[in-house]
């Protein structure tokens, strides 16, 4: 006998698989509502798909997870170039920008990464690395050249 025939002979399976429907849509508006501020406290995460997001967040804790999803935060960016530290505490230290064609650019200051750093503290700290060594590159660039 088929167990689709059985399932119907379920008391108030109707009324339980709409109250759970119900409770479904509850819950992916929560999550939906989570995310966008997620997205609003790092406009950074404007790029990401609800899933990249997801995964990003989920794996806060281990920035080797996070660094796939650079490219699409940070169009010239590939990854990072992680330096192992040995201090108590800290997961890694960031000291480059690695672009997609294999470019390096050392940061003026690596970027700590410790087990209570928040990724949304990092990767603003990341975003603020990258324009301030920027700016200070093409200023000793500009520099150079008018001398």
């Amino acid at each position: 006998r088929p167990y689709a025939m059985e399932a119907l002979n379920i008391d108030n399976l109707q009324r339980t698989l709409e109250r759970l429907a119900n409770l479904m849509t509850v819950i992916q508006k929560a999550l939906g509502a989570y995310l966008e501020k997620q997205r609003s406290d790092l406009s950074r995460f404007y790029f990401l798909g609800d899933d990249d997001l997801l995964e990003i967040i989920g794996n806060a804790s281990e920035p080797g997870k996070v660094l796939p999803h650079l490219g699409k935060m940070f169009a010239a960016i590939s990854t990072l170039n992680s330096q192992p530290c040995d201090e108590e505490g800290v997961l890694t230290k960031f000291d480059a920008m690695i672009s997609k064609d294999g470019e390096k650019v050392t940061l003026d200051s690596p970027i700590t990464v410790t087990n209570k750093t928040n990724v949304k503290e990092w990767l603003k700290e990341l975003e603020d690395g990258m324009h301030s060594t920027l700016a200070k590159l093409l200023n000793d660039a500009v520099t150079e050249v008018q001398s």
